[in-house]
């Protein structure tokens, strides 16, 4: 099992506190984070979940005013690495894309990025697997997030992310 410095006392319930708190200082007029909260509740933290204003995340313009950010973490025991979902989700065009470091889809490595449309899966891609702390983890893939949004492509009325972008 790998041990990474400074997780000694982390678990899902305080790494989610902290991430909750990191957004939540985003959050304010003009800022980029509208509402921060737990999922399903405070009292069973499962995931972060934060209302989020495209233009001012992105810096640059997109075609609805608001879309979710979730962010789960989990340390199972019997693996040698942390699972994580990061997830932007535009709910009014049914697009949820990001990245999912966990048991499924091996084939493709521990870490892949899905793009769903729609409902269905339409690309799934390895991803680069990131051995750092979590919160390291988190901060690298919220900045990566600008860049895959804004590379978002569509082609014949579905969406897509170019390979390259998502190193």
């Amino acid at each position: 099992m790998i041990v990474l410095a400074n997780r000694v006392n982390l678990d899902k319930r305080t790494l989610l506190t902290r991430i909750h708190t990191q957004l939540q200082t985003q959050a304010g007029t003009d800022a980029p984070v509208e509402q921060v909260r737990y999922y399903p509740s405070k009292a069973n933290k499962l995931e972060v979940r934060a209302t989020i204003h495209p233009d001012r995340f992105l810096d640059a313009s997109y075609p609805v005013s608001t879309v979710q950010l979730h962010v789960s973490f989990d340390f199972p025991t019997e693996f040698a690495y942390d699972f994580y979902r990061i997830q932007w989700v535009d709910s009014d065009r049914e697009i949820m894309l990001g990245w999912h470091q966990d048991d499924t889809h091996m084939n493709l490595g521990e870490c892949h990025f899905q793009l769903d449309y729609h409902g269905d899966t339409i690309q799934r891609t390895a991803a680069a697997f990131l051995d750092r702390h979590p919160r390291n983890v988190f901060d690298h893939r919220i900045a990566q997030l600008v860049d895959v949004v804004d590379a978002l492509t569509w082609t014949d009325g579905r969406p897509a992310v170019p390979s390259d972008t998502l190193r």
